[in-house]
C-alpha cells in the first residue's frame, strides 16, 4: 500500500523545511510526499529545490488551497492520500498507523486529531473509533469532526470522488467541503490519539486570526452551495450551511436577499429554496439572539 503526502505551501518558507522533513522521516516504507507551491513570492520555490528528487515537486500560478489540493492530487499515484499544510508537520509512525487503520478496516477515509504540542509522540497503539453518518448528512444534519486539513486522509478512490473540488473565487472552500463530501460518500474513522502538530502562528489565515470572524460566514455559504451543486443528497445539508453563514454573517437585509438570490437562481436548491433558506437564515438568526453569551450566567 503506497501512501502519498501532499503537502500545500504558499508563502510558508519559514515552515515548510521542518514540515517537508517531518514527512521524509517517517518509518513507513513506501510513500511520497508531494509539494505543492501556490505561486509563493518569498523563497519557498529555492527550498523546495533544494529537496532534489526526494519530493515531487508540483509549482503552479496562485490560484487558493482548492486549486493545491486539485493539483496535488493530480501528481499523486498513492493508494492512499494524505494532507499536510505547510505550517504543519506530522507526528512520528503517522504514516505506519495511518497505513495500519485503513489495513485493518474497511473504510474509505480516516481522520486524525491534531495537537498543537510539537513534543508529542504518539503511543504504540492508537484509539480509532468507527465514524458512519450518512443517514444523518442526508438529512442535513452536521456531523462532528473537528479536524482540520493536516489530520485527513482518503483512500485514493473515494477522494477521486470529491476532487477537483471547486475553487470559489477569492474564498477558500473549508475542509469542510472535504469532510463532509468524504462522510456523505462512505464510512470512515476517527483516530483519536493526535498523529498530527498543527502550528498556530499569527499567520494563520482561518486560526487564531481576528480575520476568521469575517471569513467564517463566507465560507460556510461556498461551501453549502458547492456541496449541494455537486451532491444531490447534500441539499439539505448545504441549505443549512448557506443560512448558518448568512445569519452569522454582518450583511444588511438587501445583502442577504442578494446571496440567497445568487445561490438559488440555478435552482440547486429546489422551487421553494429562496423561501427556505431566508426562513432558515431568520430562525438561526433569533437562536443566535437567545444564545446565552460565553461567562454569562444562567
Amino acid at each position: 500500500m503506497k501512501l502519498s503526502v501532499l503537502i500545500n505551501n504558499y508563502n510558508y518558507a519559514q515552515y515548510l523545511g521542518p514540515c517537508i522533513d517531518s514527512a521524509l522521516l517517517q518509518d513507513y516504507p513506501d510513500f511520497e510526499v508531494v509539494v505543492v507551491d501556490d505561486g509563493s513570492t518569498d523563497n519557498s520555490r529555492e527550498l523546495i529545490a533544494s529537496y532534489g528528487d526526494r519530493i515531487v515537486p508540483v509549482l503552479k500560478p496562485n490560484g487558493g488551497q482548492a486549486s493545491s489540493f486539485n493539483a496535488g492530487f493530480a501528481a499523486a499515484s498513492g493508494d492512499i492520500i494524505l494532507f499536510l499544510d505547510a505550517d504543519d508537520a506530522f507526528l512520528p509512525r503517522k504514516l505506519s498507523q495511518i497505513a495500519k487503520a485503513y489495513a485493518d478496516t474497511p473504510i474509505d477515509w480516516c481522520f486524525d486529531r491534531v495537537t498543537t504540542d510539537e513534543r508529542t509522540t504518539p503511543p504504540a497503539e492508537v484509539v480509532i473509533t468507527p465514524f458512519d453518518k450518512r443517514d444523518r448528512l442526508r438529512r442535513g444534519k452536521f456531523p462532528s469532526l473537528p479536524v482540520p486539513t493536516s489530520g485527513l486522509s482518503f483512500r485514493r478512490e473515494a477522494l477521486a470522488k470529491i476532487l477537483p473540488m471547486p475553487v470559489a473565487g477569492d474564498v477558500v472552500l473549508s475542509d469542510n467541503y472535504l469532510k463532509f463530501a468524504a462522510a456523505y460518500l462512505g464510512a470512515g474513522a476517527v483516530i483519536e490519539t493526535p498523529l498530527t502538530f498543527q502550528r498556530i502562528h499569527a499567520s494563520n489565515r482561518y486560526t487564531g486570526v481576528q480575520a476568521k470572524g469575517s471569513l467564517r460566514p463566507r465560507i460556510m455559504v461556498e461551501t453549502g452551495l458547492e456541496l449541494a451543486r455537486r451532491y444531490g443528497g447534500l441539499r439539505a445539508l448545504g441549505k443549512s450551511l448557506v443560512a448558518g453563514g448568512l445569519a452569522e454573517g454582518k450583511l444588511p437585509l438587501s445583502g442577504v436577499w442578494g446571496e440567497i438570490r445568487r445561490c438559488t437562481r440555478d435552482g440547486t436548491f429546489g422551487a421553494d429554496g429562496a423561501a427556505q433558506i431566508a426562513a432558515l437564515v431568520a430562525y438561526k438568526r433569533l437562536a443566535n439572539r437567545l444564545r446565552p453569551k460565553h461567562g454569562a450566567s444562567s
